[in-house]
């Protein structure tokens, strides 16, 4: 939600819901302050409000939404508009994909940092040094925006929001979450430990700080994940290893363009291009743009390294770290490499000494825009795969099963009558590091998470209940939901669908589709176009390579 519009929207659906919500059956009423634990929220990618201003004090960006100045359609087109038509009539790179990286470069200005990881401009983190209840009625809105748990309504005067630089450093963010520990949260409330509860990307800032602070475990009484990316996202592993889809021209014509911009805007896009530069022109700049992207957004963050998955960070630092400029970042992301290979053993230790220790997770959904990575076909959230969220957890690829001749390795769970492997056959939750202690949810994308009662709900009463202890305990719940088959009914709205179970509970609710259908004849002549343009490339016995 990057409008006014939609964020006034937002917070007026929150307030609805709050009221909507009150009837909570396992809901801590009236408990005693000093009994209460201090909850912990340490939010996902995006989820801190960061605006950074440049050397006179003007505010240049606002980089948790992607709010930057420099993306401005009209003056991208006068700056790259000359070259292109150079680049079109002469069928060559005339200086396209070197303005193209220009422009890229004017865009995530904002984003920039040094080779030592340092940000160029400085950035305005807001800090939420109070509980929820003593907040600004300003500040409690952006944080029910970002994070709305509202079966902790009755904790607020105890429940935290810890923020951090999502394009910084983790180091820099488990350093401060070690701080905030110790001297708001326990300095403020006097309690002897806190529960933590890590979102998406906030598990990355957990591991670090596991890793860096051991001396802090004896003030942890509970962590409960939520969806998080405790071995990145397979998205950032395949922009930073060049696993893409763009390079395919003719998939990127037929498919990815149609299904990428709305209505009839990606098929006259396409339809443009394949009479515009040649195929060899069209790769180099988006090779330009790419590489331009990774370097901008990813190369100097150490935040943005810690969701590269640990099989292509292996791949990518080759490339990226290695060249004698880059060498505090490389310590600092083989020291977060290191911590996430041992955070296995570093969660069972603390189970061991008495931390609960619970885990999210969400399944069976295709990534966000999918269609543009090499990894495609792989199961996850929309964000993250069940290996990552599961801390190694199997699943089939999207859309297929295990297989009925699957024979499941137990590989942390060689308990013969426990069963993980979920009903639909997808998952095997006994080859995660945690398997009684991970709940999968089905069919519930990790960008509409927060949409969603169900699961936060859920992740409230592991928050609040010690009597859970393992997936065995959860009252009336296994160990795999599906989001969809507690649905009831459903009302539908001008803007938003609401989903209910048979009680009345709200379970979540979506918005609705804009009506974006393509014309006909938009349709047709793409098409037309591309089956021409491949007839013409078979055609071309000459070997002029016209078309490529």
């Amino acid at each position: 939600m990057k409008h006014p519009a939609k964020k006034c929207l937002a917070l007026l659906l929150s307030l609805v819901m709050a009221f909507t919500l009150f009837a909570v059956a396992f809901a801590a009423e009236n408990v005693p302050a000093e009994e209460k634990t201090p909850i912990i929220l340490i939010p996902g990618f995006g989820q801190t409000e960061t605006d950074v201003f440049d050397e006179n004090g003007n505010n240049i960006g606002h980089i948790n939404d992607f709010q930057l100045p420099g993306l401005n359609v009209e003056s991208i087109i006068k700056k790259v508009l000359a070259p292109a038509i150079v680049s079109v009539l002469t069928r060559s790179d005339v200086l396209l994909s070197k303005k193209i990286t220009e422009v890229m470069a004017d865009i995530f200005r904002p984003f920039a940092l040094n080779d030592d990881g340092t940000p160029v401009y400085r950035r305005e983190i807001p800090h939420y040094d109070a509980p929820f209840s003593e907040l600004p009625p300003e500040d409690q809105a952006v944080v029910q925006h970002h994070i709305a748990i509202h079966d902790l309504d009755d904790y607020n005067d105890v429940r935290y929001y810890f923020t951090y630089d999502s394009f910084g450093s983790v180091k820099t963010a488990a350093d401060d979450l070690h701080n905030y520990v110790h001297n708001v949260v326990l300095a403020q409330t006097g309690a002897s430990k806190v529960t933590l509860v890590p979102i998406s990307q906030g598990a990355t800032v957990l591991t670090q700080y596991l890793a860096s602070y051991p001396e802090d475990y004896p003030y942890i009484k509970k962590i409960v994940s939520m969806i998080p990316a405790f071995d990145g996202s397979q998205i950032v592993g395949d922009v930073m290893t060049d696993n893409v889809n763009i390079y395919d021209l003719d998939r990127v014509h037929e498919e990815i363009l149609p299904a990428l911009l709305p209505g009839n805007t990606g098929y006259q896009v396409s339809i443009a291009l394949r009479l515009a530069p040649s195929g060899r022109v069209t790769e180099k700049v988006l090779h330009a743009a790419l590489e331009a992207a990774r370097k901008l957004l990813i190369v100097n963050s150490t935040m943005m390294w810690a969701l590269c998955p640990a099989e292509q960070y292996a791949v990518a630092k080759e490339q990226y770290l290695k060249d004698g400029k880059h060498d505090k970042v490389l310590a600092e992301c083989e020291a977060y490499d290191a911590a996430r290979k041992a955070l296995p053993d570093t969660l069972k230790q603390l189970m061991a000494d008495g931390v609960f220790v619970h885990i999210v997770a969400c399944y069976d959904e295709e990534f966000l825009v999918h269609y543009l990575f090499g990894s495609d076909g792989m199961n996850s959230d929309g964000l993250l795969t069940p290996q990552s969220s599961g801390l190694g957890a199997t699943a089939a690829p999207l859309g297929q099963t295990l297989g009925d001749d699957y024979v499941s390795p137990h590989t942390y769970c060689d308990d013969p009558t426990h069963n993980h492997i979920s009903p639909d056959n997808v998952i095997d939750a006994s080859t995660g590091a945690l398997p009684e202690n991970t709940w999968y949810f089905k069919g519930i994308l990790h960008t509409e998470a927060n949409f969603h009662d169900d699961i936060k709900n859920f992740a409230a009463k592991l928050i609040l209940d010690d009597s859970i202890t393992d997936i065995y305990t959860y009252p009336g719940q296994g160990q795999f939901i599906d989001a969809a088959a507690a649905v009831d009914h459903s009302y539908v709205g001008s803007v938003v669908t609401y989903y209910y179970d048979a009680a009345g509970n709200l379970l979540y609710y979506t918005y609705n589709p804009t009506d974006t259908k393509p014309d006909a004849f938009w349709v047709g002549l793409h098409s037309a176009v591309n089956g021409v343009y491949r007839l013409l490339k078979k055609l071309d016995v000459l070997k002029l390579n016209l078309f490529a």
